[in-house]
Parts: structure tokens; sequence; C-alpha cells
């Protein structure tokens, strides 16, 4: 083998089947690099068999002896029983994508095809079943003419019902491909009949190219020809198709435009909105709207994108440049735009400003009803007040017990009603942020004790006992001492209503991280966690039972937090379920006071 390489004739058969050859492998390099698609292991497959086929080929033809001739093409049978099948195994997965392509027992069988073949061939001096014993080369002839015997006519029975099932999966997909598809079919079409067409010439009337085989040279033009269709055919591509059915499936109408303002693709969508069904681009007129803005575009610039309306939807461009691939920087080849339907986006917007507008006007008017009525009650509460402490007075005549008794329900409701109006008045002007406050500096333990004993009442009808426990100098702080003192009142009213009978309602006074600290403390049944919202909410009490067991509005720590927080201070609790709460109130103290002052506990 080595004198056979060695003895090679350069001419320009040779020549030319060697840059066929390298041009064949660049492709193949290429195609295993960067391209995807179907039967892609069957199609690398075909390329390497036809490559050695040609490389066998191209020796023959460049070596001068016999034995060296014959040794080539004897080399050559694995690829030559190979190629055909690998190629019709690929058109089988690229076209039909069958799956039975891809069976182990499919490639075993393959495999053990071509070893057969390769073995016969290797073992033909012992028993000449693939070429004859009349295979020689006459005299001045330049080639080897072959006498083929039996096993080679086998190997062509066996081949050709395969490459005639290939050539029928090609017919089939005529039948259910898509009209732009047509051309690559047909190009597989004759790649697969070529190398068949020029084989049958070669067995049975000895058709030559320069003396050669043509088969492995069909067959090498096809396969590179299709190979430079595939690098250029985006047919099958994976990423070209997606990108393909994402523009053509999207609801929103996308046309893009060259530089002259001219149309030259739409997908899907934009046919059906803007050009009607079946329009060219060139033939449809364009609503006036979309036309003046296509007309447009790269001359105005605007800082807010502009509404077209097509019929009864409205649509907002979304506008992207398409830049030159040659130069980015300098110049564009046109515009994108896609048309975003925003009919129901500001249909939404219009409902919801409606709905705001109408929330508005009700709540507007509930604070004007809760006006009214507050106001429209004063007067009457107030003659009824007037008029209860007028008979408990005595003035209009001797009472009896029972009489009393029944007025002093009726004056303690009366004076709740007052308090309910009264805070409900408070909530609203605070709300509304009508309310001024004072800033004057406050003494919280005249405060406090003030607002104790202004309680005692109440809390020795609920026996329940207050008690004050001062630290050193009272703290002094700027505030409004009338709404502080009704702070505190609520903090204590509320502690006594929460506390059993028996119970210590307890206030202190002190100081804590440099500021004033007044606390209510009462040993009721505490505050569950996370009822933070409730126990500052309008209307709200936090009561474990089913009904509300203590006397009250549920505003009364609403309106004290809105007042602690428009005075610069913090009001929060401490609880434990089952032990009792103790509320804080925290304000910066006055600049001039400087009390040293440490926090009591009780």
């Amino acid at each position: 083998m080595t004198s056979c390489l060695s003895g090679l004739n350069v001419d320009l058969v040779f020549l030319g089947v060697a840059l066929v050859w390298v041009v064949a492998l660049v492709m193949l390099v290429w195609m295993a690099a960067f391209q995807r698609f179907e039967g892609k292991r069957y199609f690398i497959v075909t390329n390497v068999n036809m490559l050695w086929w040609l490389a066998m080929v191209g020796l023959e033809a460049a070596t001068p002896g016999a034995a060296c001739k014959l040794a080539f093409s004897t080399l050559s049978w694995p690829a030559i029983a190979m190629l055909p099948l690998a190629w019709c195994m690929f058109v089988f997965a690229y076209v039909d994508d069958a799956a039975w392509v891809h069976r182990r027992s499919v490639h075993l069988g393959v495999a053990l095809f071509s070893a057969l073949v390769g073995v016969v061939a290797l073992s033909n001096p012992w028993h000449g079943l693939l070429y004859g014993p009349g295979t020689a080369m006459a005299p001045g002839a330049g080639r080897i003419t072959y006498v083929h015997g039996p096993f080679f006519y086998a190997v062509v029975a066996a081949v050709y019902p395969f490459v005639m099932a290939a050539l029928i999966c090609l017919g089939r997909a005529f039948t259910r491909a898509e009209r732009h598809v047509w051309p690559l079919l047909a190009t597989l079409v004759l790649i697969t009949i070529a190398p068949l067409s020029a084989n049958a010439a070669y067995v049975f009337w000895d058709v030559t190219f320069f003396g050669l085989d043509p088969t492995s040279f069909m067959f090498t033009f096809g396969v590179v020809a299709f190979s430079s269709i595939l690098a250029k055919s985006k047919t099958m591509d994976m990423a070209t198709i997606g990108r393909q059915i994402l523009f053509d499936a999207t609801t929103e109408p996308v046309v893009v435009v060259d530089r002259r303002h001219r149309v030259v693709l739409r997908n899907a969508a934009a046919r059906r909105v803007l050009f009607g069904h079946g329009a060219a681009p060139g033939e449809a007129v364009l609503p006036r709207g979309v036309a003046r803005f296509l007309g447009d575009l790269g001359r105005a610039e605007s800082e807010e994108e502009p509404q077209i309306v097509v019929g009864e939807r409205i649509y907002e461009p979304r506008v992207s440049e398409v830049s030159d691939p040659l130069n980015p920087t300098r110049r564009k080849l046109g515009w994108s735009v896609t048309l975003v339907d925003i009919t129901e986006r500001i249909k939404t917007t219009e409902a919801l400003e409606l709905a705001l507008r109408q929330a508005a006007e009700a709540n507007r008017a509930k604070d004007e009803f809760i006006s009214v009525i507050s106001h429209e009650l004063r007067t009457p509460l107030t003659s009824l007040k007037g008029g209860l402490a007028l008979v408990q007075s005595g003035r209009l005549g001797e009472l009896t017990q029972p009489m009393q008794s029944s007025l002093d329900i009726a004056r303690r409701n009366g004076e709740r009603l007052s308090r309910l109006i009264d805070n409900i008045l408070l909530a609203q002007k605070i709300e509304l942020e009508a309310l001024v406050l004072d800033r004057t500096p406050v003494d919280l333990a005249a405060l406090l004790e003030g607002s104790i004993g202004e309680n005692q009442m109440f809390a020795e009808e609920r026996k329940v006992r207050l008690e004050a426990r001062p630290g050193g100098p009272a703290p002094v702080i700027l505030g409004d001492e009338f709404r502080l003192r009704q702070v505190v009142d609520n903090l204590i009213s509320n502690a006594i209503k929460f506390s059993s009978p028996g119970a210590v309602v307890e206030g202190f006074l002190g100081l804590e991280g440099g500021r004033a600290r007044l606390s209510i403390k009462d040993s009721g049944r505490g505050i569950p966690e996370g009822a933070e919202d409730r126990v500052f909410g309008r209307f709200a009490q936090v009561d474990g039972t089913k009904t509300r067991s203590a006397e009250g509005s549920g505003l009364g720590l609403h309106i004290s937090k809105q007042l602690v927080e428009q005075m610069s201070g913090v009001i929060f609790y401490d609880s434990t379920v089952g032990q009792g709460t103790v509320f804080h109130v925290e304000f910066d103290l006055l600049a001039e006071a400087s009390p040293d002052v440490e926090m009591m506990a009780g």
C-alpha cells in the first residue's frame, strides 16, 4: 500500500478530485459545528462515507498499477455500502421524522451490512464473489475492466429497494408540505435519483466519468450542493421557525417599514386588522391614523407615544429601529412597529377613575351626612340633658327612688351619646386635617393627676381602684393640653372598662430614651398579638367574646393615636393575654426642661 501511495500521478483528474474533496470536507466541518436539523447524525455519516469513497476513487485514478487500482477500489466498498443507506436514513429522519431510524437495531443492521460488504471485498482474492476472474487492466487502457461477481449484484439488489423507499417518502412529503418547501423536496429527490441513475448506467452500460465510477461524483456534488442549501435555507431551522411562528402568532399587529416608509413585512394580525385578509401590502389601503404615523417615522420626535384608533380599538405603537448591519451607527434600514391594543386598559383606567370619583363623592356625602346629623343631634340632646338636670335638681317636685334611678340611667346614656357625637365630629375634623392644635408647655404630672381625679367616680362605679405612680421631677412637654388630657382620659377610661371589679389601674410617669413617657396599666384580659390595626382602628374593639362587653364607640384609641402623632408623639402598648395591658405615650421633652427621672415599674 505504501508503494501505491508513493507512485501516484498528480494529474488534472487527481487535482480536481482533491479540490472537490477539500470543499466537501470544509462543508462537513461547518455543518457539524453550526447547523441543527433532524437526521443530522445520518447526514454526517453520509458525508464521511462520501469523502472516503471519493478519496479511494481519486487514488485509484492516480495510481498507475493494476494491483494498486484494485486495492483502492476494494477499500472503497464499506463506504459504497454505507453511503446510500445513510443518505436514505437521513431522508426518512429529515422529511418524515421517522422514529424507527433512531432505533439501535437499525443502527446495528446498517453497520453489520457495511462490515459484511467490507469483509467480502477484502477477501475477494480467495472467493471472487465481488470481482470475477476476468477483472484486469488491458495494456495501455489506464483503467481496470471490472467483471462483477454475484455478491456485487446482491449488494445492488439490497440497496436499490432502500433508495426507492426513500423516493416514495419524498413523494409522499409533496402531498402534505407547504408549497414554499417544494423546491427543497425537489432537490432531495434529485440528489437521491442522480447517484442511483449514475450507478445503474455504470453497472449495466459501463458509463464512466474520466474512466471512473460516476456514482461517487454524483453523490459528492449532490451532498455538497444540499449542504450549501441547508446553510442558506431556514426551512428546518428551529430558531427561524420559532421566530416566524412568534411573529405570525402574536395577536398584536406588527409591521416592518423601510426607509421610504413602505410596509415590507407584516404579520397575520396586521393583515387582519390593518390590511384585511389576503391583501398584499402594496394593494391595501392603511387606516388613516396608521398611515400618518408610519409616514412620520423618523421625522417627528415625541416624548409620548401617540394613540392610534382603528375602528373601535385603540392602539399604542411601539417602535424599534432596524439598523444597517454593515454600518449600524450611521444609518437605519427602517423600523419595526408593534401596535399594542390598549382599548381594555383605557376602559379599565376610565372605570377606575370613575369609581374613584364616585368613592370620593360618596365619602364627601358621608362626611356631610355625619356632620349634619351630629350637629342636628346636639341641639335636642343639649335640651334633653338640661331638662334631665332640672328634673333631678328637685325644682319641679320631689322624686321617688324609682324615678331617680330611671333619670340617672337617662342622664348616663345622654352623656354617652354626647361623647359619641363629640368623638365623631373630632375624628372627622382630624381626617380632614382641619384640627388646629396649640403648642404650649404641658406638665404631664398635673395632667395625669387631673385625669385620675376626673375618672375617679367612673372607677368607683366599676369597683376599680385608680393609682398614680409619679417619678421624680415632672416631665414637661410641648403640646395641646386640652387634647392631651383627652388622650389620657381615653386611656384611663378604657383601662377601667376592661378591668374586673377589685382590679387596680395605675398611671406612671418617667423617662425612656431621653423622652417623656406616660403609661396607663390595667390588669384586664390583655390583647392578642397582631391586633394593632383593630386596637387603633375606627369603630373597633378587641374583644374575645362574641359580644362587646365594654361600653364605647370604638373611636377613643383611634382619636388618641391621631392626636398624639399630630403632636409629634407616639402611642403603643405592651400586652400579655390574661395578665393585662400597658399603654404608653411618648413625647420629646421641652428644651428648657431637663428632669432627671427614672421610669417607675409597678
